[in-house]
């Protein structure tokens, strides 16, 4: 059944584009757009009463697999820097994962992002006790709720002899099985995690990977200095010079995680790479108080993520805004709308469906709020409702290629409170594994 938004207030972030009028959907696109459109016989009837209408939020950078780490026991003694909080908090909480908590995490993940209207997943999955099918997994636990996903898991040298040809492995399966269809759901990438647990060999195998595939390669770079300073002492170069020997950045469509500490000729040779994404992560930057990611210095926007903190993007654009202020690097007002954008048109190029926007043909992932503006609403100043007004709160009903998630506050795509029953059960055997795992 087509479905007919009526009186709304049509609002697009990038390009931001601002009208009141009417948008009908049918099938799993967006039919029709305007002010003069009307209703077809047998169409559902949504009046907005002038609320906000709009395409869904995308998260550029996510690790789902902490989407269970809220009440887990504390690490043995507190982190004294970066590589101490990956060693003591998440390489033991993704050494701690079966299939079974991969899927379910991605249920929870998957359900927090839907009540924050954040449609579609950039993720980047570790479980390297459970690699195989991992991917499938995390799948399942996504397309339980009905959000879209890109996937890839992270290739990594750092627990044992052979893991990092499994993680290959497991993302050439996944790679080969996402082209095998055409719904748009679903696209896979090359994961890696960053190049100083990465043998120099399993990096170039990543590029080749990548290369023979046709997909980018999503890999950490730089989010602390400790990526430069093993990264040297292992193999004599610093990061774009051991990416250049083994031809990473030459692969289209490769995500860089972070980029904190790159330098001001690093982010110049990143730059002029167009192909090249970097994934900027305010929020997890602050709480692993690994500095700020001068973001202004890039010529062209970065995509917008959470970095696994959740998955709201109204307060990662927020942080995204006030933290270049902070940082005495200021970005231009409303930067950060062109972030969400570039995550859209990042993830559209991959999913191949068209993301972000509110135009006949593109996916109809649309959010209905309950946000009524108080004050004048144009695309002159719909930065300034956005990160001052506008929020999560005000989600009410949520649509996925022309299907219900979210109706009045409820999730319709599935049993959330079972869900969330079950994940209490997963999470407490995922800690009795975790408290078993040793620095």
């Amino acid at each position: 059944m087509a479905t007919f938004f009526r009186n709304a207030l049509l609002v697009q972030l990038d390009p931001a584009w601002v009208e009141s009028g009417n948008l009908r959907v049918a099938g799993s696109c967006i039919a029709a757009v305007g002010a003069d459109i009307a209703a077809e016989p047998g169409d559902e009837i949504v009046e907005c009463h002038g609320a906000v209408l709009m395409p869904g939020l995308m998260n550029g950078h996510t690790h789902l697999y902490s989407a269970l780490a809220a009440g887990m026991p504390a690490p043995p003694r507190q982190p004294r820097n970066f590589h101490e909080i990956l060693q003591f908090i998440w390489w033991r909480l993704d050494r701690a994962h079966t299939l079974e908590s991969v899927e379910v995490s991605g249920q929870i993940g998957a359900l927090a992002a839907l009540r924050c209207g954040t449609t579609t997943l950039i993720d980047h999955h570790a479980s390297p006790n459970a690699i195989d099918g991992s991917l499938t997994a995390l799948e399942k636990g996504i397309a339980a709720v009905g959000l879209r996903g890109v996937l890839c898991y992270e290739v990594t040298d750092r627990n044992r002899p052979g893991e990092g040809r499994q993680g290959l492995d497991e993302n050439e399966r996944y790679i080969k099985e996402c082209k095998r269809r055409t719904d748009g759901r679903f696209a896979a990438m090359v994961g890696a995690h960053a190049s100083f647990t990465l043998d120099e060999e399993t990096l170039v195998d990543c590029v080749e990977l990548a290369q023979r595939t046709g997909v980018g390669v999503h890999i950490h770079v730089a989010e602390d200095p400790v990526d430069a300073r093993i990264t040297r002492e292992r193999f004599g170069r610093g990061l774009s010079e051991h990416f250049e020997h083994a031809d990473l950045l030459d692969v289209p469509g490769t995500i860089l995680a972070h980029g904190t500490h790159l330098s001001d000729a690093e982010i110049e040779i990143v730059t002029g790479h167009e192909h090249l994404s970097l994934a900027h992560n305010p929020s997890s930057n602050m709480n692993n108080g690994v500095g700020y990611t001068p973001v202004a210095k890039f010529e062209r926007p970065p995509l917008l993520g959470t970095d696994g903190i959740g998955a709201d993007m109204w307060r990662e654009a927020r942080v995204a805004e006030f933290k270049s202020h902070d940082a005495a690097l200021p970005l231009p007002f409303g930067q950060s709308l062109k972030m969400l954008g570039a995550s859209a048109r990042f993830a559209s190029n991959y999913l191949g469906v068209k993301l972000g926007v509110l135009e006949p043909g593109a996916a109809a992932d649309l959010v209905l709020t309950n946000y009524h503006p108080a004050t004048p609403l144009t695309a002159e100043n719909l930065a300034s409702h956005f990160l001052f007004a506008m929020g999560p709160e005000f989600v009410r009903d949520v649509m996925i290629g022309g299907k219900w998630l979210l109706r009045s506050g409820e999730v319709m795509s599935c049993d959330e409170q079972a869900m969330r029953q079950n994940s209490v059960g997963v999470a407490c055997s995922l800690y009795d594994r975790l408290s078993k795992i040793p620095i």
